[in-house]
């Protein structure tokens, strides 16, 4: 018997009540949840999770979880992403384009990718598709350090980010989708 009740979009809830978070309605998301002792392991399938590259901005994100209200303590992240080039390549984001990838509490804001755009994976070089629709390389950005975060006011939601450093890489407004796993072990410590 799972703890867990309705894996779906919207609220998710442990057997006898208790919030788990909060899975936004993203085509091709999906997740998984396990108990831990005290922790619960949340495994996320991203299946050609969509996400456009606007030129003159070159950077985006797209929400996947919002934990619960409360002190979230992560005790790590683990993933496996890559990035697949949807539109034309010669005309919109070029071939083989260096590009990062992050998981942060907050959406992607900069080229950089910094501060709390990366509070839960790093920045991680990618190359992007080198073909159209095909995947380039997975990268595997992981947490260096257990991280905390004050989600007592407001829940701390959990972005996918991407970034591409130079605006010579996206001649045009293009699309990619994301495809992989995330596994976030994490606790709810409380609310005060």
């Amino acid at each position: 018997m799972s703890m867990f009740e309705d894996l779906v979009v919207g609220k998710i809830t442990m057997t006898g009540g208790g919030v788990i978070g909060t899975l936004p309605a993203v085509t091709g998301l999906s997740v998984a949840h396990k108990q831990l002792g005290p922790f619960i392991q949340s495994v996320f399938t991203l299946t050609a999770i969509a996400q456009a590259v606007v030129n003159g901005t070159e950077y985006q994100g797209t929400k996947i979880f919002t934990f619960p209200t409360g002190r979230i303590s992560v005790l790590d992240v683990t993933s496996t992403l890559a990035q697949t080039t949807t539109s034309v390549l010669a005309s919109t984001l070029n071939a083989s384009s260096t590009g990062a990838i992050a998981l942060g509490s907050v959406t992607a804001s900069n080229v950089s990718l910094t501060s709390t755009m990366v509070d839960l994976a790093p920045s991680t070089a990618f190359t992007s598709s080198g073909t159209i629709n095909v995947a380039g390389t997975a990268v595997k950005p992981v947490l260096g350090a257990p991280a905390h975060f004050d989600g007592t006011g407001t829940a701390t939601p959990v972005w996918l980010n991407t970034a591409f450093a130079t605006t010579g890489d996206v001649d045009a407004d293009a699309t990619q989708t994301i495809t992989g796993t995330i596994s976030i072990i994490w606790a709810n410590v409380g609310n005060f």
